[in-house]
Order: structure tokens, then sequence, then C-alpha cells
């Protein structure tokens, strides 16, 4: 029997069911649905007649408070309302429209993000799970030799070096199978706290049909994250555009009531209209505009570096996919042919043809190569599974 034919199967839910489950429990979903809601409120705000409500202001003048003894008596009374700048409330609506539209590009961000983090959990916790079986096996074969070695010793048939060269592989072999089983527990609790379970996502059933069935192409112009960087961009301009129609507070413009009266005269009343507006200030004005224009010029920026960031990832994920591929031709021959070699010197040194160094050697090699069959084997899965995220499809 092979050294790798003890590796267990990677059984669990369907990688679909784990990042949708990821995404429902993702906080960041339901905040950048709020964020969205929120920005749509304020533009159909901004169709408002006016930018802001009513102002009420009232006074009351009476010279009795300082002992005068002429009974002049004043109330005044005004109502006003702000008016919009030429311009600043469209300014404002489209304002509040490009926020709208950042929050759903984010939301889509965070879609990816969430459900790439579930594919790297599952894809290094696939990994481990493959290593762990084949450690397993490994060790398995070797307990075989150590009794035999064991026996051995006693009987004088072989030396004390070979029995603890063969206990010390060993022991070797399960330290790893404890190491990379606190790992696989690691990836457990990190796959719970996103998807509210520890199973390990299958996605070694899934194959190139995701590719061709969705006659998938990558367009990094496409990818939700430049998107969101162009998104953020215009509402970088939308707001300096806001700014400049802002130069200065908004007027108003009302109605005023006075009612005066002195003792032993008959009341007075007097209406009238109240307009007030402060002057441009560049004290004022300067500092607005120049904060919207760093602004523009970070997520310009930012969109420049965001286009290279991805453009770099899908040539990366492209290589990584055409690279374990290859990977995968060669390690399964090798595997194959190291696994029956060991077998082979395993029989030889059992008859006493070889010392059991060489068969130790060969043995190790034959785990290296399933250890690198099983990477490459999870390797071209997750890069396969990845190039469909980043193209909008959620296998």
């Amino acid at each position: 029997m092979g050294a790798f034919a003890m590796a267990p199967p990677c059984l669990a839910e369907s990688f679909h069911e784990a990042i949708q489950s990821a995404w429902d429990r993702d906080p960041a979903n339901q905040s950048f649905a709020v964020d969205a809601k929120a920005s749509a409120k304020n533009a159909r705000a901004a169709q408002s007649w006016f930018p802001d409500g009513p102002i009420v202001a009232g006074q009351y003048l009476d010279d009795h408070f300082i002992g005068s003894n002429l009974g002049y008596t004043t109330y005044q009374g005004s109502i006003s309302v702000p008016l919009w700048l030429p311009g600043q409330g469209t300014a404002t609506m489209r304002t509040a429209l490009a926020d709208e539209a950042v929050a759903k590009a984010r939301i889509k961000v965070q879609h990816l993000l969430s459900a790439v983090r579930v594919l790297d959990l599952a894809s290094n916790a696939t990994l481990l799970q493959k290593k762990i079986g084949n450690l397993r096996a490994t060790s398995a074969l070797l307990s075989r030799v150590a009794q035999s070695s064991h026996q051995g010793l006693r009987a004088g048939e072989i030396a004390a070096a070979d029995f603890d060269a063969v206990i010390g592989e060993q022991g070797d072999i399960d330290a790893q199978i404890a190491q990379s089983e606190q790992a696989l527990e690691s990836a457990r609790a990190e796959l719970e706290s996103l998807t509210g379970t520890d199973d390990i996502p299958d996605i070694l059933s899934l194959d190139g049909r995701i590719l061709g069935n969705q006659t998938l192409t990558l367009d990094p112009s496409q990818d939700p994250r430049i998107q969101m960087a162009q998104a953020v961009s215009k509402s970088a301009k939308a707001s300096y555009a806001l700014a400049r129609h802002s130069y200065m507070p908004a007027p108003q413009v009302g109605v005023q009531v006075v009612k005066q009266g002195q003792f032993g005269s008959p009341w007075d009343t007097q209406v009238g209209v109240q307009f007030s507006m402060a002057l441009p200030s560049e004290a004022r004005n300067t500092p607005m505009i120049m904060k919207e224009v760093k602004a523009m010029g970070a997520a310009e920026r930012d969109a420049v570096l965001a286009q290279r960031q991805v453009t770099t990832e899908y040539r990366r994920t492209r290589a990584s996919l055409g690279s374990a591929l290859s990977m995968m031709r060669h390690t399964n021959s090798a595997r194959q042919a190291l696994d029956a070699r060991a077998q082979d010197l395993e029989h030889a040194w059992s008859v006493g043809e070889t010392p059991v160094i060489e068969y130790l050697r060969a043995r190790r090699a034959a785990l290296d190569a399933g250890q690198r069959s099983a990477e490459a084997d999870v390797i071209w899965h997750a890069a396969m599974i990845r190039m469909s995220l980043m193209a909008g499809r959620y296998p």
C-alpha cells in the first residue's frame, strides 16, 4: 500500500454556502447598506426648495427694566428662510448621489474581500488536512518499520544507531502532525468566526468548468476595487464642485414685524422685509476649497495605485494557475515514483540488502513529493476560484 492512500478526503459544506454565510454575518454588509440608504435620502433632501429650515427670531424691549417712567415697549419678531446659492442645490444632490455610489461600490468590494478571506482560510485548511493525512500515513509506515527494527535490535541483527534513526524519524513526523493539527484548529476557529461553523468549505469539488461555463474573462476595469476607487474619485470631484458653489453662507430672506408704543400713545405696528447676506471671504473659501482639492488628489492617487495592484494581482493569479497545473503533472509522477522507490527500499532493508538510512531518506523524499502534489492541487483550485471571484462570480 502506498504512503498516501490513507489521506482523508476533504468533505465539508460547499464553498458557495460558506461565502454566503460569511457575507450574511459580515458587519460591514449592513453598515455599507445603511450608508447607501442614507446617501440616497440625502440626495432626495437636496431637492428641497431651501437648504435649511426657517429661522425664527424675536425681541422684547421695555424701559421699565432700567427704572424709566416713559413706558416705552417694543415687540419685534421675524421669520426668514435661507436660499440656495446658484448651482448649490444641484451640486449638493450630485455629491449625495456620488456618496451613494461609493457606498454601493464598497459593498461589492467588501463582498469580494469576504469571499477571498474564506477562500484563503479554506485553502490553508484543506492543505493542512492533506498534509496531516500524508504525515499520518508516513508515521504508520514508520511505526511498522520501528517494530521490525526493535525486533531486529533485540535479536542483534541491526545496530542501535539504525533503530535510533527510525525512532527519530518517526518522532519528527509525529511532531509535524501535532504542529499541523494546531494550525488546522486555528484555521477552523477563524472559519467559525466568519461563517458560523468550523466546517472546511469543499473547494476541491470545483473544477475548470466554473471558468469555461461562464466564458470568464478577467478585465481589471470591471474589478470592484477599481470601480470603488473610481467612485471615490467622482465623489471627491462632486465635493469640490459643491465647495465651489458654496462660496459664501446662504443668504436669508424673510418677514419682520415690529410693534412699539409709549405710555399714553396708541400702538404702532410696522411690517417689512428682512434680508441678510454674508459676503464671500477668502479666509473661509480658500481652506474649504483646498481641502477638497487635496481629497481629489488623494482619490486620483488611490485610483492609480488600485489599478496597478489589481492588474498585478490578475497577472499573478493567472501565473499561479498555470504553474500549479504544471506542478500537478510533474509532482504526481514524482510522488508515484518516489513512493514506489520507498516501498522497494523498505523490502530491500527488510532482507538486509540496504541500510535503513537509505530507506528513511527515500521515505522522506516520497513524503516531500506528496506534500508538493497536495500543495499544487490546492493552489490550482484556489487560483481558479479566485479568478472567478475577481470576475464578479461566486461559485
